[in-house]
């Protein structure tokens, strides 16, 4: 057999073979995991309940003080926190009565990336 032929054979196999491998694992994986999935009519009841029982927090600014409220914006809802922000740039201020988080770890976040910057900008490093 000349080269060219062998190439060719070869070349076609592994062609056939990288694309049939990765379409034989994704029918595994769908066949073999198909249960898990919601059928439709509990698909719509637990998209309703899960909107329903999000708590959201978002940020109130008096002046001095930045309070940590549990709800949306406009329902009221109970205090979890207030901040001392004297320091905090009037960026930031005017930004985070504009922010709905769903977690008290992002609202860290949020309070820990404001303050990381602030200390970067006092020690000279910014």
């Amino acid at each position: 057999m000349s080269s060219r032929i062998v190439m060719s054979l070869v070349l076609i196999f592994g062609i056939g073979i990288g694309s049939i491998i990765p379409a034989a694992t994704a029918w595994w994986f769908d066949n073999n995991h198909a249960s898990i999935a919601l059928d439709s009519v509990n698909a719509e009841t637990a998209t309703t309940s899960d909107v329903l029982t999000k708590v959201t927090y978002h940020f109130e600014v008096e002046p001095g003080v930045l309070s940590v409220v549990e709800g949306t914006r406009g329902a009221g809802g109970r205090v979890i926190t207030r901040l001392n922000i004297q320091t905090w740039s009037k960026e930031m201020l005017d930004m985070a009565p504009k922010i709905e988080l769903y977690s008290l770890d992002e609202v860290q976040s949020f309070i820990d990336t404001v303050n990381e910057t602030l200390w970067l900008e006092k020690k000279g490093m910014k």
